[in-house]
C-alpha cells in the first residue's frame, strides 16, 4: 500500500481488497447505462467516432461504457449527452440502472481487509472497490502499533477518531487525537501515526485524491 499516512504498500495486495458494488437483483439490464447510451447514439445516426470527436473522449472508452464495462463520472456523463444532444437525466434518471451503477452500498461484514507486511494492524476498506476519487479506510491500531517512517503524496488527508486514541504526526508536530476528533491536513507535509495508549484505536482515515 503506498498510502501516506499509513506508511506502508499495499503492492500486490491491492488486489485482494476489491469488492464488487451492491446491485439490485430486479434491475433491467435494458435500462443500464449501456443500452441508453448506444440506443440514443443510434437514434442520432452517429459512430462512436463521431461522438468521441464531439465529447473529447477516446472510442475505446465510450466503447466500454456502452459495453457496461465501465461507469463514467457525471460530469463525464454530461459530456457525453451534450455528444448526443440529449438532456443528461436521460442517462442518469432515478431508478435507472445507470443511476444505481452509481450508488454501493457496503455492508460492515463484507468489507475487504487490506494486508500489510510486517503490521499487525488491520485496516478494512470502505468502499467497495479501489476506481474512486477518494480512498477510505477503517484502521484498527492495537497498542503499540505504528505506521513506521512519516511519508507524503498528494492531496489532502482527513483522520476521525471512533475509539481510542490516536497519535497523528504532521509535518514533526504530534497531534493527540480522541474520539470524536478529527484532524485534517496537506498529505504533502510528512505524516505518520501511532497508538500510544494501552486500549485498541479506531479510526477512519480519507484520502482525496484517492492513495492506496
Amino acid at each position: 500500500m503506498k498510502h501516506g499516512a499509513l506508511g506502508e504498500r499495499a503492492g500486490s495486495k491491492k488486489k485482494s481488497a476489491v469488492a464488487e458494488p451492491v446491485r439490485d437483483a430486479n434491475s433491467d439490464l435494458g435500462r443500464s447505462l449501456g443500452p441508453l447510451m448506444r440506443q440514443a447514439r443510434k437514434h442520432q445516426q452517429l459512430t462512436l467516432q463521431q461522438v468521441a470527436e464531439r465529447s473529447d473522449l477516446s472510442v475505446s472508452y465510450l466503447s466500454q461504457i456502452e459495453r457496461n464495462l465501465l461507469t463514467p463520472s457525471v460530469g463525464t456523463l454530461k459530456r457525453i449527452a451534450l455528444a448526443l444532444d440529449i438532456p443528461t437525466g436521460q442517462l442518469i434518471a432515478p431508478g435507472s440502472g445507470a443511476a444505481r451503477a452509481m450508488v454501493a452500498v457496503l455492508r460492515r461484514n463484507h468489507r475487504k481487509r487490506v494486508a500489510f507486511p510486517q503490521s499487525n494492524s488491520v485496516y478494512e476498506l470502505l468502499m467497495p472497490d479501489f476506481r474512486r476519487r477518494v480512498s477510505a479506510l477503517w484502521l484498527t491500531a492495537e497498542p503499540g502499533a505504528q505506521s513506521g517512517p512519516a511519508q507524503s503524496h498528494e492531496g489532502e488527508d482527513i483522520v476521525i477518531v471512533l475509539q481510542g486514541q490516536l497519535s497523528v504526526e504532521v509535518a514533526d508536530h504530534w497531534y493527540e487525537l480522541k474520539p470524536g476528533d478529527s484532524i485534517c491536513f496537506n498529505s504533502e507535509l510528512p505524516h505518520r501515526w501511532s497508538n500510544r495508549r494501552k486500549q485498541v484505536a479506531q479510526a477512519i482515515w480519507i484520502s482525496s485524491p484517492a492513495y492506496l
